[in-house]
This record gives C-alpha cells, structure tokens and sequence, in this order.
C-alpha cells in the first residue's frame, strides 16, 4: 500500500478500497477511508490533521476504517439516503429481515456499530472546503444512497466515482445490481447515473476500485452498451418498469412527445406521468415532477432501511435541447404523493420555480411531517408560493387555467382544467385510469377510479370526482399514470356508472353509516411526527370528522408515553353530522434528551363510549 500523486494537491492511496486525499497546507480532506491505514501515511506528504472524511457510500470496504479517523477529531459527512447505515446502523442490524427474505439489497455490506455522522451530503447541493467546492450528484446503482462528488482541483474537473463503474467501462460487481429477488434493478439505475455524469463532461474519474478513469466519456459509452445487451436478454427485470416491456430503451428515459404544439407529456413508459406546458419564449410550466420508473419506490415489505424516496433529474437536458426551454418557472402538483412531487424541490433549488397548489394539497407537501400518517408524503417540505383556493382560476403566459378540489385516489387531490391549442385538457393525476374491469358484462378499458383507503377515503370523494368532470367537460384527460384519455359523453356516463357500482359495493360491505366504518381518519392527530426540546410544551390537534347521521358529542384525552405528562382534562366538542372539528391538547416533554421515537396517543369517546387510543403520533426529544 503506497501513496500516489494524481495532482499538485491529489492523492490516492490503494486499501480495501481507493482512498483520495485532497491536501490544504497541512490539513487534507479525504475521500472514504478503507481500512483507516491511509492514516498512518499522511505525514510523509505534510499532513497534521485530516479535516473531514467524505463518504460516496457506506459499504465497509469504503469505511471500516472510518472509526479510527473519527477517534482522532476527523469529521465526517455522508450521502443523506444513507445516514442510517452509519449512525444508526445497529438498529438496522436489530431489525434486517433474515428470514422469508426476498430482497437482495446490499445493504448486508454495511458496517456493525454506529458512527456518528457531522454532516450530510445532499443530492444536488454542495459541500465546501477550503477552497473547494464538491457538487453532491446522485450516483444509484452499486447502492441505493451512493453519491458521486464532481470538484474542480488543480485545474481539472474531476469527479470521485465511488463503484459507479471502473475503468474500460464495466461494472465493479454484477451482484450489487441486485435489489430484489430476481431482478437486475440497479442496471437501471447505473445507466441513470452514468448518463448524467456524461453529460457533466469531467475530464478524470477516480472510482473506488480499479484505475483512474481518464477517457470519461468513452468508457461510459462503453458500459451503456453492455447495459443495454443486459436489458436486451430479456426476463432480468433490468428495470422497475412493466416486466412485459423488454424493449432495449426500458434502461433510459422515455423521449418526450407532443399532444399539441404548446402542451408535452413523457410518454406512457415514465411511470409517474408529468406535463409541460410550453410559453413558445423559453418558458415553461410544469404539472407534477416526479419519478421516472416504479423501481424508484422501494415499496417492497423490506426496504432494508430505505425509508426515503430519492428523486434523480430526468428530461431536462431533451426540454432544454429539443424545445429551448431555458427558464422552467411554475409547477402545480395535483396531488400531495411523493411520486408526483418528489421532483419539486429540484425544479426550486435549479430553476427558482414557483409553485402553485390546492389549499389541502398545499397544507399536506409543505409540512410533510404533520401529515405523515398518510401515505406517499415526500419527506422534504415544498414551498407553495401561492395557495390556491377551490375553483380558483389563474393565467400563466396567455394560458387560462382553474383548479378544482377533487379528493378520489386521496383526500389531499386537485384536478387541473387547462385551455391549451383550442382544447380542454384535464390533467387528473391519480384520479383516473383505463381499466378493463373484466366483470358485468364489460371486456373494454373503461375509466375507472383507483381507490386507497389509508388516503383518507370517503365514500362521497369520487362521486364528487365524477360531478367535477361533468363540470370541466374535457376533450382530454392526462391521468397521472398511464395513456392519455379521449373524452366523450359516452365516457363521462360510463364513468358515473362505474362510481354508482363501487360506491354501491362498498356500502354494502359494511353497516350503516357506512362512512364510520369505511373512513380510516374520521380522527387524525397532527403533527404525527416530531421533534422538540426537553421540558417544552407541545401542542397536539386532533381533528375530528362527524361521519354519524346524528349530533354527537366527541371527546378526547391524551395517552403520553414514559416521561412524558399530559396537561389539562379531556376536551370535547359536539360536532352536526357530517361538521369537522378539531381540539388542543397539550404534553410536557420530558426532561433528559430522548432521539428514539416515543407513541403519544389520544383517547376518542363518542358521547362519552370510548373507541380507545384511536389516532397516534411520534415524538422525540433532542437539545438541539
């Protein structure tokens, strides 16, 4: 094991894996650590003090060694999908599934005790030191948190690769590719990484293993086309998208398509369907941005700790190049689920985009945490810049739109009316779908209305879907997911028939009043998660939905965890059938700092019948 000088101010040193050492006068920077031996090499290039430690990801060839840089006053900063595996990495252990295990992560290379973490590296920002900054790119694939650093040193683009690929252009290792039982999932996600590395134009790599890569470019070429004969083979699942679609381009992103000249969706293979709509100057504007391909949601019942849906930049470069557009200035989600506005907060940081939405919808994406007892909330808050109200109609560049309040696949929903090219155009998001039920007598796609009921269902939610459509009366639908929809009137009746049966169907089910026994939050507590300082007040709000055919009184009492006290006596308020409510309650938190999370619960009675602890939320406590 050696040093070797890459540069003026560049080093690697070969361990368990490469290890980089960027030098400032007497302190340096290092890039993963291996086995910690680098350290006792330092001195002979100058080195007192290593500043930082900088993770690509958080395998143990790359960090095993880490612990020894840490006893020894180093910092360290990791990619923010996987600081679990390094701060917490002893839970992980506790709670991996062995088991009846179908996921093949490779999260079983992670290390055994905890390291504690001084910063994180977020996808597209940055991390400076000295006098050098390192753009934090996503890097999936060998991992699932991996990141690639991108720095200008001595001169040079460079980028710190991690095992995205090596040298010739090839893989590091097959088996990393893995991610579930039977697939090659990460084959789709390398090429997702590489393509957005070749687009940075570095002119030197370093991976983790192997040699400096130093015709960039070529070997990414190299290894798009030993992707592309992998995903040719057929019955690999190279892709998360639909298993029967074994076309070759299933690695890369669709290609957008034209509805008309000034309106372009991505095309039925990208998974969470987007729209932009075109100003003809360099504009645009966006409804919803969010993911590429389902392989993005990890919705398997073992993440192996992968709790966070992680966006990656998609067709940017096609609308820049293609299109002109230079200047992405308003989006407006349609609905509050990840996959639909995971995308957002990129548009923000990149283009200073604004972005519009419903009033619910706007409550639920912008403080994600209150909320999060209801499925698909994307964990990073989103800025609204202005709250839009039900109906409301607004202009962007000569287009006029209106929203409209339109709770079916979830409570927190809008439908979007756009006159765009002489049409009327409905973007529905997840509202509306072609199915073909196979059942009554129906062997055609019809429209039909998906259904979850943890998204708050209730059973009036898609009648009102159906009312709004009549009302907006579209020529065409752009649904959420899946092929654009024609109207007609022959369609829009269809529908209503379709939303009698099942409305019909789930009464049926359960007994009267249906809604007590369909609607899973007639209670809701908020905010479900947080964090607060010890010994400080925290107020929690339980709202209540009357889903009775008559006048009741509902009370509530909070049920706090060990450490905790509750404050005041139980509050009630009488609510009419149908009338929403909410009440306050109030804890003390405890003391001592406590990071785990602790069950806060509140007692519901209804005319003073208790139903029990029937809504819950997840606090913790921490000084800082």
């Amino acid at each position: 094991m050696r040093l070797t000088q890459l540069s003026e101010h560049l080093w690697s040193f070969k361990d368990s894996c490469n290890v980089y050492i960027l030098k400032s006068g007497v302190q340096c920077l290092l890039i993963d650590t291996g086995s910690g031996a680098v350290l006792d090499h330092l001195d002979s290039i100058g080195v007192e003090r290593v500043d930082w430690v900088l993770h690509t990801h958080h395998h143990r060839d790359q960090c095993w060694g880490t612990h020894i840089a840490k006893s020894m006053g180093t910092k360290i900063a990791v990619p923010e999908y996987e600081r679990h595996l390094f701060d917490n990495v002893e839970t992980y252990w506790q709670a991996r599934r062995i088991y009846d295990n179908y996921n093949d992560s490779s999260t079983f290379f992670s290390l055994g005790e905890n390291v504690a973490v001084d910063a994180i590296l977020e996808d597209y920002g940055s991390f400076i030191w000295k006098d050098y900054k390192f753009r934090v790119m996503p890097a999936k694939g060998h991992t699932y948190g991996m990141v690639m650093l991108l720095a200008v040193i001595d001169g040079i683009t460079i980028a710190f690769t991690g095992d995205l690929l090596v040298r010739g252009g090839k893989l590091y290792q097959l088996h990393a590719m893995e991610y579930g039982y039977g697939d090659l999932l990460g084959a789709e996600f390398t090429m997702q990484s590489i393509l957005v590395l070749k687009n940075e134009n570095v002119q030197n790599a370093y991976p983790s293993h192997g040699e400096p890569i130093t015709d960039v470019n070529n070997d990414i070429e190299s290894l798009e086309k030993r992707l592309d004969a992998l995903a040719g083979l057929g019955r690999l699942f190279t892709s998360g998208r639909d298993h029967n679609f074994n076309d070759k381009t299933v690695l890369r992103e669709s290609r957008l398509k034209a509805i008309s000249p000034h309106l372009l969706w991505a095309g039925p293979y990208t998974f969470s369907n987007f729209y932009i709509v075109l100003s003809g100057s360099g504009h645009a504007m966006m409804i919803d941005y969010g993911l590429t391909s389902p392989g993005h949601l990890h919705c398997g019942s073992d993440s192996d700790g992968m709790q966070m849906l992680r966006f990656v930049e998609h067709h940017i470069g096609q609308l820049r190049d293609d299109y002109g557009v230079r200047d992405i200035e308003l989006v407006v989600p349609t609905h509050v689920h990840d996959d639909h506005v995971c995308g957002v907060p990129f548009l923000q940081q990149t283009f200073g985009t604004k972005c519009w939405a419903l009033d619910c919808v706007a409550d639920v994406i912008g403080n994600p945490a209150a909320w999060a007892s209801t499925p698909c909330c994307y964990h990073k808050p989103i800025l609204v810049d202005r709250v839009l109200c039900d109906r409301e109609k607004f202009q962007w560049r000569g287009f006029d739109f209106q929203i409209y309040f339109a709770p079916g696949q979830t409570e927190f929903h809008a439908m979007v009316l756009g006159h765009i090219d002489g049409k009327r155009i409905v973007f529905g998001g997840d509202n509306l779908f072609l199915f073909n039920p196979a059942a009554g007598a129906i062997d055609r796609e019809i429209i039909v209305q998906s259904t979850v009921m943890r998204n708050s269902f209730q059973l009036d939610m898609h009648q009102r879907c159906a009312t709004v459509l009549r009302e907006m009366n579209p020529d065409l639908v752009c649904p959420g997911h899946g092929e654009l929809i024609s109207m007609s009137r022959s369609r829009l009746q269809e529908y209503s028939e379709y939303i009698k049966r099942k409305e019909a169907a789930f009464r049926d089910v359960v007994d009267e009043p249906a809604d007590h026994f369909i609607d899973l939050f007639w209670a809701r507590m908020l905010p479900y998660i947080s964090t607060v300082r010890p010994a400080s007040r925290v107020a929690f709000t339980v709202k209540i939905r009357n889903n009775l055919e008559r006048t009741a009184v509902y009370s509530t009492r909070l049920l706090v965890a060990h450490g905790w006290a509750s404050e005041g006596t139980a509050e009630s308020i009488t609510l009419r059938s149908g009338q929403l409510g909410e009440m306050t309650l109030w804890a003390t938190a405890p003391s001592q700092a406590d990071s785990r999370r602790r069950l806060v619960t509140a007692e519901i009675l209804i005319d003073g019948v208790s139903q029990g602890p029937i809504c819950e939320a997840l606090v913790a406590t921490a000084a800082n």
